[in-house]
């Protein structure tokens, strides 16, 4: 059957033409996501800090957890931490003491300088990696410092350097090239990072004798996997980007199954009588079948092909924008990888062949007996198992919109699969409240052009409801993200916000923190921080706030059993509900748990907080704790109980709050555009596509209201109300779910939040709408006025 599928595609070539953009713009950009996901991956980042050493030891970076499933069967699950472990006291001296060895010991602590954020080494690592004396000389006194070009200073200036242990007025002796720092003398170092060692570089022995002398525990790297010891300050945008890409191609593949769905649906049933001839002609329905899955085979083949070349083109300017946006670390691009590009291909092809599937099976149930049918009737649209699946797919976005908000900040995440479920199933449905609602909204409009196109589009049912279900995706997805994900985040902060009770909160002026030395200050100090969990058998990440004595009286906490008051010393810890109840924590009991820095720690639980919006999945941590295993970084913020401290930006809670999210805030929007905007295009080939198609199959109807009297203008003006019409109706659809949604939303927030809000940015979603609405009348218009170019006599006998 394929060389039949293939005659029928000549034939018929304009009825695929959507199809093959969409099947080659989705191969595209799974290939363009794929070959940038794939260069996200740091394994292979040469490193830069610790070029030139041998080995490089450094502290374990990695939580595992072992599981036995009995009969001697077990698995480990492991992940990457923030910051590698402590290295064990006495290490560097271990390996020194080794025949022909060379040690550097390294250590990094966070400053800051005339407000360029750097780290402080040690002089001694600045050989650890090429650099050039560019003038001056080393630090040779603990007073003095030498800096990067980018601050901006000579030798012999003053500069006043922002540390964890307060500000220091330094002399610059010399300024270096290479990778940016702020190196110190060796003991200034030391001090500075009150004696923790983030790595030692060893040179003149094997790494056989370096593993023999640390052991285990700690990390021995060579070659490129010295880079995992080096700071990786786009670690974190190359996940968010990988988050986004991945986010972004499931879109692509929901969007597209959904046209080449519709695409292959509508192409069967205007070609009913012609499977009818096949049918009468011998054909059986298995051959029927595999001539329409063969024409998909040979559509997605061609199209995947032409998307993977196009892929390998667009990744190096798309993975340049994500650098360019803040997504990813300036100088990243993306590299020429065969795995996307064959997964791209496999992934496009399942597409072509799953979106023709259900329009195959339709296409085998066509009788012989119908090619001698001329009557354009529809046939029923409402199958059982659209009524099923439809019903299915809403009462899953209503169970999974009823449990969002208990599930804090992982709610945020699953707003877009809610509404990928809402909008599935009221696309099942379409046919169902589409016509009907297009008629409805006819009434409004008056005249007999009005009238003509709601009758249109009424009994049109099929034409109707394909035009319908990719606005309703687009609009639909854009609508309930956007007003979705802004309400919970504007209730996410307000949470937060109420919850202080101090009267204002310092904020440090750069990255290396507010000092915070016993006495130092008035307030409580805070540090954001995360820990690891080990959670169906999987170490996982939450959220940690390290807080100084004193926080039950900077924060409102509601606590459901135990007492936040005896957070102290450096075995306790206080569990938010949802966090306690995944980890099997309760008040009394014990919690195992890794910090931020890979180090296991037993804690006892002092308390469990109620269910709560923004605390509900994190830990409080004591602040001695953090001193303990992070002694360099000064405090996020202080909750003051007095009126100022010197040296810090005062904020209300509110600001804070905000400015501590704004970031994440503009890359979730940024984000969320970059998607629906994907959709959107998605969106125009799917209406256009539907409509040509469509309008290829009126123009009998055409001439005839030609023949009747009608001017090519009042044609026109139907087909304009009608195209109106439909995207009115495809609009008030995607507004119905986003209602629904955000009712059920505002429902369950109200348990976690007073007085909840509900937040609708309008511009993106009013664009985004009004848009969807504009390509559905052009691409009516377009068509209908080429064909009715030719005279009513010639329309009238077009062969269809």
């Amino acid at each position: 059957m394929l060389s039949v599928a293939t005659q029928t595609l000549r034939a018929r070539w304009a009825s695929f033409a959507g199809v093959f953009v969409a099947l080659s713009l989705g191969a595209c950009l799974l290939a363009t996501t794929g070959l940038t996901i794939a260069s996200t991956v740091s394994d292979g980042r040469p490193p830069v800090w610790y070029a030139r050493p041998a080995v490089v030891v450094t502290g374990s970076q990695t939580v595992s957890v072992t599981v036995d499933e009995g009969d001697g069967e077990h698995y480990t699950s492991s992940t990457r931490t923030r910051r590698p472990q402590q290295l064990p006291a006495g290490t560097a001296e271990r390996l020194a003491a080794l025949p022909g060895a060379t040690v550097v010991v390294d250590r990094a602590v966070p400053v800051d300088v005339a407000g360029v954020a750097l780290e402080a080494h040690p002089w001694s690592s600045a050989g650890l990696h090429p650099y050039t004396m560019r003038d001056g000389h080393p630090p040779h006194a603990d007073d003095e410092v030498a800096l990067p070009e980018a601050v901006g200073a000579r030798p012999g200036d003053r500069v006043e350097v922002s540390t964890p242990l307060g500000p220091r007025a330094l002399l610059v002796a010399g300024i270096v090239t290479g990778p940016p720092a702020v190196y110190l003398t060796d003991p200034a170092a030391a001090a500075l990072a009150e004696g923790r060692v983030d790595a030692i570089a060893v040179d003149g022995v094997t790494v056989a004798q370096v593993r023999e002398v640390v052991g285990p525990g700690p990390a021995v790297l060579t070659g490129d996997r010295r880079a995992g010891a080096e700071a990786d300050p786009g670690g974190d945008l190359l996940a968010a980007a990988a988050s986004l890409l991945g986010t972004t191609a499931g879109v692509a593949l929901f969007v597209s199954v959904f046209v080449v769905a519709g695409t292959f649906a509508f192409a069967v049933v205007q070609r009913r009588q012609e499977l009818a001839l096949l049918r009468a002609a011998g054909a059986t329905p298995r051959q029927v079948r595999r001539l329409v899955l063969g024409e998909s085979l040979i559509v997605g083949v061609v199209a995947g092909l032409a998307g993977c070349l196009a892929g390998l083109l667009v990744a190096p300017p798309f993975a340049a924008w994500l650098a360019r946006s803040g997504f990813a670390p300036p100088g990243f691009t993306a590299r020429f990888i065969l795995w996307p590009l064959l997964a791209a291909f496999g992934v496009s092809l399942l597409v072509a062949l799953a979106g023709a599937a259900v329009a195959a099976r339709r296409a085998g149930k066509v009788r012989p007996i119908e090619a001698l049918r001329e009557a354009a009737a529809e046939r029923r649209v409402m199958t059982a198992g659209r009524w099923v699946f439809g019903v299915l797919f809403l009462g899953g976005a209503a169970v999974l919109l009823a449990v969002v908000p208990s599930l804090g900040g992982e709610a945020i995440a699953l707003v877009l699969l809610d509404a990928q479920l809402a909008i599935t199933g009221i696309a099942l449905l379409a046919p169902v409240f589409a016509p009907r609602l297009a008629w409805l909204a006819g009434l409004l409009v008056p005249g007999v052009a009005a009238a003509l196109a709601r009758d249109n589009a009424r009994t049109a049912v099929r034409r109707t409801a394909s035009t319908v279900a990719p606005i309703l995706v687009t609009v639909g997805i854009a609508a309930a993200t956007f007003a979705a994900t802004a309400t919970l985040w504007d209730a996410s902060e307000r949470a937060s916000a109420a919850r202080v009770t101090a009267g204002s909160i310092a904020l440090p002026s750069g990255s290396a923190g507010i000092p915070v030395a016993s006495g130092a200050v008035a307030g409580v100090p805070t540090a954001q921080s995360v820990v690891y969990v080990s959670t169906d058998d999987y170490p996982e990440e939450f959220d940690a706030l390290y807080a100084g004595p004193g926080v039950d009286g900077v924060l409102r906490l509601p606590v459901r059993s135990g007492s936040v008051a005896d957070l102290a010393g450096t075995d306790t810890v206080v569990a938010g509900a949802g966090l306690a109840r995944a980890a099997g924590w309760r008040t009394g009991g014990t919690a195992t748990l890794w910090l931020d820095d890979a180090s296991p720690v037993q804690l006892r639980v002092v308390a469990v907080l109620e269910p709560s919006l923004d605390l509900d999945e994190t830990v409080l941590l004591p602040w001695a704790l953090r001193a303990a295993h992070a002694p360099r970084t000064g405090a996020d913020a202080v909750h003051l109980t007095g009126s100022t401290l010197d040296g810090a930006r005062v904020v209300t809670a509110a600001e804070y709050f905000r400015s501590l999210n704004a970031a994440q805030r503009r890359l979730n929007h940024l984000a969320l555009v970059a998607v629906l905007g994907m959709a959107l295009v998605y969106t125009s080939i799917a209406i256009a596509n539907t409509l040509v198609m469509a309008t290829g199959a009126r123009v009998r109807d055409l001439a005839v209201l030609r023949l009747g009297g009608a001017t090519p203008r009042q044609v026109l003006a139907m087909i304009a109300v009608e195209a109106l019409l439909v995207g009115a109706t495809g609009v008030l659809l995607a507004g119905a779910v986003t209602a629904g949604m955000l009712a059920g939303l505002r429902a369950g927030l109200a348990g976690l939040v007073a007085d909840p809000r509900t937040v609708v940015p309008w511009t993106p979603i009013g664009v985004i709408a009004a848009v969807c609405v504009a390509i559905t009348l052009v691409a009516s218009l377009v068509p209908a006025a080429l064909a009715l170019r030719t005279p009513p006599g010639r329309l009238s006998s077009v062969r269809e």
